[in-house]
């Protein structure tokens, strides 16, 4: 059938029809991701799990094989790779193509709920939309703006409390990778001869402050028609808690804690030099959600980080050094296919 006759024949449909993919085309050509390659990998999650001081034996036996036990089972997911590390474990799982990431978040976050329990100092799960493999679309720079630059390493745990949600909340990211800096921590300075002259061990010491620090939950009390959840809060917020905390009770006389030790706030040893252009500094590499549009995100990112450095940042002595993103090349690439389109229309 003749396609010229059918449209001169049926007019509404074929208006209706031209109007169907312009408009399709018009939203396609708005709403369809901008960036300098395709997304061919499939979704992945990482999960993430700290344990302070624990070896990777440990963190495998008492953290990973437990939460692999109920990860495994996910609907959709095709492969589960974990690492274990001094300190952390990370697993990856990695989903069917065109999977929703949202609800498979959604499923990993709740199968992780069933994990029983825990080491005691062990942290909660961290669960972020990216790989650890997927590489960031923007590299950046934490810096101090005057001073000994050396003390940028010091200033993690601000960027951890004070600066991530921050640039985590911009839409299109995914999840941000950091490295360098040491984080803030309590530290107990015990001196060993108060020790021997209270006959008092470091491993009763380390058992009394740990044990002393942490909320405990006491139940529920109903009182009438109300129940009321009781809880202890000892957890310490500030160096002279935990001096108050009792080493040893014999019955006649209790030894505290600044009876044997000091306490006062460090950081943790052997933090990870980073230098850039002769520059001592801390790395934030940012990765995309899958499907985001790069542009968007690094204008978004590029509006944030000014007014980070406008503002908090300036306030604390510190700036963000945007060192790169993919936005030349993208532009670039857009701009040398519109070039090569128009001179094959001349020709």
């Amino acid at each position: 059938m003749d396609i010229i006759q059918l449209s001169i024949r049926q007019p509404v449909s074929t208006f209706a029809g031209v109007i169907m993919v312009v408009l399709f085309g018009a939203l396609g050509l708005y709403q369809l991701p901008v960036q300098l390659t395709p997304d061919v990998e499939a979704p992945t999650i990482s999960v993430n799990t700290y344990w302070p001081g624990a070896t990777p034996y440990e963190i495998e036996k008492e953290i990973v094989e437990r939460q692999e036990e109920v990860l495994k089972s996910i609907v959709g997911l095709q492969k589960l790779e974990s690492s274990s590390y001094n300190g952390f474990s990370e697993i990856t799982l990695t989903f069917k193509v065109g999977a929703n990431l949202d609800s498979a978040m959604t499923r990993v976050a709740n199968k992780l709920n069933e994990v029983k329990r825990y080491p005691e100092n062990a942290d909660k799960p961290i669960i972020n939309a990216s790989g650890s493999e997927s590489a960031p679309v923007i590299w950046s720079m934490l810096k101090l703006r005057e001073g000994d630059y050396e003390q940028i390493v010091n200033y993690r745990t601000f960027f951890e409390n004070e600066v991530r949600h921050i640039l985590e909340r911009v839409p299109g990211v995914g999840s941000l990778f950091v490295f360098g800096g040491t984080e803030k921590r309590m530290e107990v300075v015990v001196d060993p001869v108060k020790l021997a002259r209270h006959e008092v061990t470091l491993e009763e010491v380390s058992q009394r402050v740990n044990s002393a620090n942490a909320n405990v939950s006491a139940g529920v009390l109903g009182v009438g028609r109300r129940n009321y959840r009781i809880r202890t809060v000892s957890q310490f917020q500030s160096v002279q808690d935990p001096r108050d905390v009792v080493i040893k009770d014999d019955g006649v006389h209790r030894i505290y804690l600044t009876d044997v030790a000091e306490t006062q706030f460090g950081y943790y040893p052997n933090a990870e030099p980073v230098v850039h252009n002769g520059t001592p500094m801390i790395v934030v590499g940012v990765r995309k959600e899958a499907g985001a549009n790069v542009l968007e995100l690094t204008e978004l990112m590029r509006e944030t980080v000014n007014e980070l450095n406008e503002g908090l940042l300036k306030d604390n002595n510190l700036w963000i050094d945007w060192v790169y993103d993919q936005t030349p090349y993208i532009n670039n690439a857009i701009d040398n296919g519109s070039f090569m389109i128009q001179h094959r229309n001349h020709g």
